[in-house]
């Protein structure tokens, strides 16, 4: 290690984002950033300080029956045909970006002078399939460190015991 190293590192330290944890609808635990404000809704909803990220989460619960569990490929196959009437009734413009992991599916659009992007993704808790799904809405072009950012508030997920 170079006397500049120490330099570089304290300059990437600064550009990381700094989070905090926030509990949502007493069901399960997620890391927004620390200079996103939350605001009176039907739902949750955040607002970053510059207001250009306006971020909201939905959840819809519902019993799970054992003999017939929800699996990635039904919460791929809903969203995807979600997705679909977006473009097709909606106007939005998909970007090149869907991803479906192991536990999401995830999609960028350009609607008019911002870009949405929708993350979906489902999580068992004391007999209930819970649906999660995040929308983070940005003013202006897409930005690949935005998706990012939404992917990682989804992989902080952490359900709640009673």
């Amino acid at each position: 290690m170079g006397i500049f190293d120490i330099f570089k590192s304290k300059n990437q330290n600064e550009n990381e984002a700094k989070f905090k944890n926030i509990g949502i609808d007493n069901v399960y635990l997620i890391d927004i950033p620390e200079d996103w404000t939350q605001y009176k809704s039907d739902r949750f909803r955040a607002i970053n300080k510059t207001k250009s990220i306006n971020f909201s989460i939905t959840n819809y619960g519902k019993s799970l029956d054992p003999k017939n569990p929800f699996t990635l490929d039904e919460l791929k196959a809903e969203t995807f045909e979600l997705f679909q009437k977006f473009v097709t009734e909606g106007g939005y413009e998909p970007i090149d970006d869907r991803e479906a992991n192991n536990n999401y599916v995830y999609q960028a659009f350009k609607v008019d002078n911002e870009t949405q992007y929708y993350y979906y993704t489902s999580r068992e808790r004391m007999g209930q399939l819970i649906r999660i799904v995040f929308i983070l809405k940005q003013n202006g072009i897409y930005k690949a460190s935005t998706k990012n950012l939404l992917l990682a508030i989804g992989d902080s997920i952490k359900t709640k015991v009673a």
